[in-house]
């Protein structure tokens, strides 16, 4: 891997402009997505301002560009004395730097310190020429099609190919992608609990915050269970069995007997439980663990890398789904898509509707002002899918229309964005329940125990970048005993339930953030009750 290494810049004003139009003019060439790169270019002026800060303004700097697979990386290599400018003690990580960090979708970071010199680290993914939803559909439409020509030519062979060809790089391609995920989900979990800083940071607001962004989750993921169970099992052969008993053995079930087993057997939930006790316990030890959050820091950044390049491979995965599923004769499961659809939009829309007329009520605001407040970020969050492309004005409309204080606003919003994703709580929920009743699987008090549990907790852990729900569809229904070709039918929908799942996201949380800055007094409610 050949790289590019520019070493004419330095700390001074006019080094570090030079070295970050140079960065921008790089970038502005490339195929990645704009955004991005925009916030790889404040970041980059960002961190040279803080080194100049602390070290003369004739420190040597050097740029290093590189190709990586489908990723290009920007290397910022410092001569000076050890400084880590991602670290919150610095001040930065909660305000400016904190913002432009906070849902990066394709924008990975790392730092660290050899050879006498700071090396800073941005990867960033190359766009995409074609759209992942638009994939998909693609996918689907050439396994069908290709599906209904094997069966036309080979009637007798079409089965024979789909569990003797397609059904062997499926089932692969699943186990790959489980691996991938129970990683992802261990890294998501314990740095997301290292990142809040220290214990104090649980202490006041922070313990506030975290505890009503959990409950509220579980409270939605409980709800969503109740209400579709008599709608999908009353009447329904797969009936729902009073086994009390079995609860207590899955609640157990949760807690690994050894380190090893969870790993090698790739149990997620034991993988979860583990992550958990491992980011109490580092966030517990201070800079005593910074050596190995930054290891691991390390390891997500490959984990969510190789999530990215299989990810490309999903469209494939789903055509060949498809083709199964046409010369298998099981194409019968493709009826009832619109109910499991109406089941997601309906609990979506319930879960909007409900904290938009509870925060009206309780804060005596206008609800065509309130919802007009909030539409420009919501219609950017449902036409583009991305957290991180309507992140700035969510912010700018907490802190402008919404009242909310600013520093309250940008530290309750990176934190929810970790905790707080409600609508992958009704889209965990539905989908499993509504495939359960769909291949006749046994639903038992034990199964449903189960069922809006691993929604909660993923609903936290889905990790925040490109394929990310699919991952945890793939925990979800392995744990669930649910079979691939419900796996495979529920990622080709999860392209559509994506744009509405983010949208919803993005509004519940920053109703809920309007509700906690009120009860810690850092909400204006003359401007948030105000007309626009």
């Amino acid at each position: 891997m050949e790289k590019d290494v520019l070493d004419r810049f330095d700390l001074s004003a006019r080094g570090i402009n030079d070295a970050v139009e140079e960065t921008a003019a790089r970038l502005a060439a490339l195929p990645v997505d704009p955004k991005e790169a925009l916030r790889l270019r404040f970041l980059l002026e960002e961190i040279l301002l803080q080194y100049r800060d602390h070290f003369p303004e004739d420190t040597g700097v050097s740029l290093r560009f590189s190709e990586i697979f489908s990723s290009f990386r920007v290397s910022v290599r410092i001569k000076c004395e050890s400084l880590d400018p991602f670290r919150k003690e610095e001040g930065t990580e909660e305000s400016v730097m904190g913002s432009l960090l906070a849902n990066a979708e394709s924008l990975r970071r790392g730092w660290r310190y050899r050879n006498l010199c700071n090396d800073v680290a941005f990867t960033i993914a190359k766009k995409r020429k074609l759209n992942q939803a638009l994939a998909i559909l693609i996918g689907i439409v050439c396994g069908i099609a290709l599906g209904v020509l094997c069966n036309a030519i080979l009637p007798a062979a079409a089965p024979e190919i789909a569990e003797r060809i397609v059904a062997p790089l499926t089932n692969a391609f699943i186990g790959l992608l489980c691996v991938m995920a129970t990683l992802m989900c261990f890294c998501a979990i314990t740095l997301g609990i290292v990142r809040f800083g220290d214990i104090s940071t649980f202490s006041a607001v922070g313990k506030k915050m975290i505890k009503v962004f959990l409950l509220v989750s579980l409270a939605l993921a409980l709800f969503n269970t109740a209400w579709i169970v008599p709608w999908m099992f009353v009447g329904s052969s797969s009936g729902v069995s009073l086994e009390l008993y079995s609860i207590f053995e899955i609640l157990l079930s949760y807690v690994p007997n050894n380190i090893l087993s969870p790993i090698l057997e790739f149990n997620s939930a034991h993988i979860i439980f583990i992550g958990i006790m491992f980011g109490i316990a580092m966030l517990v030890m201070g800079h005593k663990a910074d050596h190995l959050t930054e290891l691991m820091d390390e390891v997500n950044t490959v984990a969510v890398l190789t999530n990215g390049y299989m990810d490309r491979f999903i469209p494939v995965y789903v055509g060949m789904m498809a083709f199964g599923l046409i010369t298998s004769g099981q194409i019968t499961v493709l009826s009832g898509f619109f109910q499991l659809l109406a089941m997601v939009v309906l609990g979506e829309l319930v879960t909007l509707l409900g904290y938009t007329l509870y925060l009206c009520f309780r804060l005596k605001v206008p609800v065509r002002s309130f919802f007009r407040k909030q539409l420009p970020a919501f219609m950017i969050g449902l036409s583009s899918a991305s957290a991180g492309a309507e992140f700035n004005t969510a912010l700018t409309t907490m802190i402008g229309a919404l009242g909310v204080d600013a520093d309250f606003a940008a530290f309750a919003y990176n934190l929810g964005g970790i905790l707080f994703r409600p609508g992958y709580c009704i889209v965990f929920t539905s989908c499993s329940l509504f495939m359960a009743s769909l291949y006749g699987v046994e639903v038992t008090w034990s199964w449903l125990l189960a069922a809006f549990l691993l929604s909660f907790i993923l609903s936290v852990a889905t990790p925040p970048v490109l394929g990310g729900a699919t991952v945890c569809f793939s925990i979800l229904f392995s744990q669930l005993g649910l079979p691939t070709e419900a796996l495979t039918l529920v990622i080709s929908l999860n392209a559509v339930f994506e744009f509405l799942t983010v949208a919803v996201n993005g509004y519940c949380l920053r109703s809920q953030i309007v509700l906690l800055a009120d009860s810690f007094d850092k909400l204006d409610v003359d401007r948030l009750r105000g007309q626009e």
